[in-house]
């Protein structure tokens, strides 16, 4: 242990210099004169006190510098999950799986002499605190997800600044969450050494691997379900998959299993009649020779809108554009098109006009309004773009750039200056707001890619955005970005508009053969800007939501939440309720806690299997701000179940890449040996530096205070003034 002074020597030699000065100025002569043993003494009184007042003012830190000798610590990394139980065909109980774990431990505690021993559990990360001695019945196996990597980064991290010297990493290797373990390995501090809980042999299962369906449906829709399933050593038997909801079959498929290990998969589909979130259970069937029946089954939450976006689609006359459009727009399940094309002056070819326009989601002019548009009918558009209509103008064939003049400022987000009938071919080249834009978006498809398609007819028309509007993109003629608007959106309080400024979009859809990658583009745009259009403003003072609409079986329940007051400023200080509704209706009160600037969070902890319906409501005081509601599923998660066996040699690259070994049953030695040989000389010195300000001790106060009064005493003893 040493001590040291954080203060410059430089400045402590001044300080002792500047307080010897005064002391020695004030007792230079007294009055009455004193004897020079008295003045010395009353000097040093003064100069300790002047010497300390200086000291404190130099902001002094005394360091104290302890060095330790650590002795080496192994910590044992022990699996808590569900899939442990599943290591033994035979076997499949809680206790069978705890006396495999202990028989297979009984190496470890006598390779690690000399060090201490710490254990501990985990599943998705670890789990409370670490315990000296291993007990195999405080194992639930009861965890409901893996997650190896983060368990070896939370050791890394607990254990930092102790002697850590070994890992033993006890599991089936069968992670299901989180990153690969062996990327954390291989740059690991310590060396792991593996104990493969369970073997390798396969076993007869089938399961269900995946469960593929929208997260959204409509109400009516069809909604496609596929399930895929993996059948191991069953070959020949015949199985039903089926779809379950409220415990009622909605759809079925017998399959026969092929030969071997294989996976097939079963296409089932059901039609929601009614909005909300449905839930719906797939199983298969369970045959005898399984090793487990847990991973046979499969929980889903679907939510269910009303109906689709029903969409006013009005052409200025037919045209490629016009059909193409129109067949993007109708493949798309979650569109309903109303088509009408101008047949001639007031007239369309699908009939009359719409009485009312504010029953649609969405209005697309393709062209419109054209040179016989009747004014009223653009009148009425410009209406209910006015009040709040979302609207996409397209620019195409047969339409009047001069005729959409007849459309207001609140209606477009942008407005024909000069206008120009002739065309020249330009590329879309996306803005930087562009390339951020979700419009612009396209999954798994280069932002560049918008210069490899064949471009569009750009009308030369000189075109003024709105104050408000943003340019996602402008026009590229023969490779020179001109800064021309091609593509421009606006989102106003209670509208938002679109507008494309260029023609000949049905090329996007006749692409040759080296452009097949791009064949998704153009109806995924044109979702994206229907999309945007349709989506809803958030305007709401409280929004709460489940962190996800469906949770597994044993998985916690959390919500997140913000609260606003009347100026939409965040309220921090907000009470906010929950109630939960369960499926046989009883009601659970719950309270979110602050976290901050207005958010809020909960965690309800598992709860059982079914579909839950909450109400939130926020309070400050006497005042209730607002309230949300909603709905959620649990289900069985079956994760842990979906691969039984180890993997071996997952656990055994684990520790070929850290510098450990992996234990075999068989040669026990060779694993003990080289836990032991990592230990050796593994004692060290660890340096530990504590600081203090010395100004905030009390005691330093009452020395200057002791000698300061001590020479007053004295002063007065003497007949000084």
């Amino acid at each position: 242990m040493s001590l040291s002074l954080g203060i410059n020597p430089w400045l402590l030699a001044a300080s002792l210099l500047a307080a010897g000065a005064a002391a020695a100025w004030f007792y230079r002569r007294t009055t009455p004169a004193l004897p020079r043993a008295k003045r010395i003494a009353l000097g040093g009184l003064r100069f300790g006190a002047l010497f300390f007042i200086l000291l404190l003012l130099l902001d002094p830190v005394l360091r104290l510098v302890r060095q330790d000798e650590r002795e080496p610590v192994v910590v044992v990394l022990l699996d808590d999950s569900a899939s442990l139980r599943l290591a033994s065909a035979s076997d499949t109980s809680l206790a069978g799986a705890q006396a495999r774990i202990r028989d297979l431990l009984r190496h470890a505690p006598s390779a690690a002499q000399g060090a201490e021993v710490q254990y501990v559990r985990f599943g998705a990360d670890i789990e409370g605190t670490s315990f000296a001695r291993f007990d195999a019945d405080s194992l639930g196996l009861a965890a409901f997800r893996t997650n190896i990597a983060q368990a070896l980064v939370s050791v890394e991290e607990r254990w930092r600044d102790d002697n850590l010297r070994a890992v033993v990493l006890v599991s089936d290797g069968r992670y299901n969450t989180g990153r690969n373990p062996l990327y954390v390995s291989e740059r690991y501090p310590a060396p792991v050494f593996t104990v493969i809980a369970g073997d390798t042999l396969r076993r007869q299962d089938i399961r269900i691997q995946r469960v593929l369906t929208n997260e959204v449906a409509y109400a009516g829709a069809e909604l496609p379900v596929e399930v895929g399933i993996r059948a191991e050593g069953l070959g020949g038997r015949r199985i039903t998959v089926s779809l379950a909801e409220n415990g009622q079959v909605v759809a079925s498929r017998a399959l026969e299993i092929p030969p071997g290990n294989t996976e097939i998969v079963a296409e089932l589909s059901v039609t929601p009649e009614s909005e909300g979130l449905r839930r719906y259970a797939v199983a298969v069937t369970e045959l005898p020779e399984e090793i487990t029946h847990r991973n046979n089954r499969e929980s889903l939450a679907v939510r269910v809108l009303s109906s689709r976006r029903r969409m006013l689609f009005v052409a200025a006359a037919p045209g490629p554009d016009v059909a193409a459009v129109r067949r993007i727009l109708a493949r798309n399940e979650a569109f309903e098109v109303v088509p009408f094309v101008q047949k001639s002056e007031g007239a369309f070819y699908e009939g009359a006009f719409p009485a009312s326009l504010t029953d649609f989601d969405a209005i697309v002019l393709a062209g419109y309004p054209g040179r016989v548009a009747d004014a009223a009918i653009v009148q009425r558009i410009d209406e209910a773009a006015r009040e709040g209509v979302p609207l996409l103008f397209l620019l195409a064939a047969g339409g009047s750039i001069a005729r959409s003049g007849l459309l207001s400022d609140a209606a477009l987000p942008v407005q024909a200056v000069r206008i120009r009938e002739d065309f020249t071919e330009a590329a879309l080249h996306a803005t930087p707001s562009g390339n951020r834009h979700p419009i612009l978006r396209i999954p798994g498809v280069d932002p560049d890619a918008w210069r490899a398609l064949p471009p569009l007819e750009y009308s030369r028309t000189q075109w003024a955005p709105a104050a408000d509007a943003e340019v996602l993109a402008t026009a590229s003629v023969r490779g020179v970005d001109l800064p021309e608007p091609l593509l421009v959106v606006r989102r106003r309080a209670r509208h938002r508009s679109a507008a494309l400024l260029g023609a000949g979009t049905w090329r996007w859809q006749n692409l040759p053969e080296d452009l097949a990658a791009y064949e998704s583009v153009s109806e995924t745009f044109f979702a994206n800007i229907i999309q945007w259009l349709t989506a809803l403003e958030d305007d709401r003072p409280v929004r709460v939501q489940p962190v996800r609409d469906v949770f597994g079986g044993g998985e916690a329940v959390q919500f997140s939440g913000q609260a606003y007051d009347e100026s939409f400023n965040p309220a921090p200080d907000a009470t906010i309720e929950i109630k939960l509704v369960s499926p046989d209706g009883a009601e659970f009160p719950y309270l979110m806690r602050g976290v901050g600037n207005g958010r809020y969070a909960l965690d309800a902890g598992p709860l059982p299997e079914g579909t839950y319906a909450w109400t939130a409501t926020a309070y400050r005081g006497e005042e209730t701000l607002g309230s949300d509601r909603g709905a959620f599923a649990v289900g069985s998660l079956t994760l842990e179940y979906r691969q039984p066996g180890a993997d071996a040699i997952l656990m055994r690259q684990i520790a070929r890449r850290s510098g450990g070994a992996a234990l075999d049953p068989d040669r026990p030695e060779a694993f003990t040996e080289a836990l032991s040989a990592s230990l050796e000389g593994a004692a060290r010195t660890v340096s530990s530096t504590t600081e203090e300000d010395l100004r905030t001790h009390f005691s330093f106060l009452l020395l200057v205070v002791a000698l300061l009064g001590a020479e007053w005493f004295f002063r007065k003893r003497s007949g000084m003034v």
